[in-house]
């Protein structure tokens, strides 16, 4: 009970010494809080702003280089498949000109 009652008198005694003590009045006050608030809106919006920026130009690199890689990966799968098919090709007629052996 004591401690409710302290509490409400401290309550009470810091409102009155902060009314007393302010250093403008309240409208004044908030319009320093508002022109806060815009500043740091307007720095927050510039600042996604580079964000977004930056993470396009790091999208677009990433996509070139997945694209050169493919292209490599595209190339060397050709050329490897067209050595398989003449390896083959080959074997083929090494097989079709070879005589069979009769018994």
């Amino acid at each position: 009970m004591k401690t409710i009652r302290a509490f409400i008198w401290g309550g009470a005694i810091g409102a009155v010494l902060g009314l007393l003590f302010a250093p403008q009045r309240g409208d004044v006050t908030r319009a320093q809080l508002q022109e806060r608030f815009n500043q740091w809106q307007t720095q927050a919006q510039s600042r996604l702003g580079d964000l977004r920026e930056t993470a396009s130009g790091a999208v677009e690199s990433g996509r070139k280089v997945v694209d050169n890689v493919r292209g490599q990966v595209q190339s060397k799968t050709d050329t490897t498949a067209g050595k398989l098919q003449s390896a083959a090709d080959k074997a083929q007629n090494a097989l079709d000109t070879t005589p069979t052996p009769s018994v």
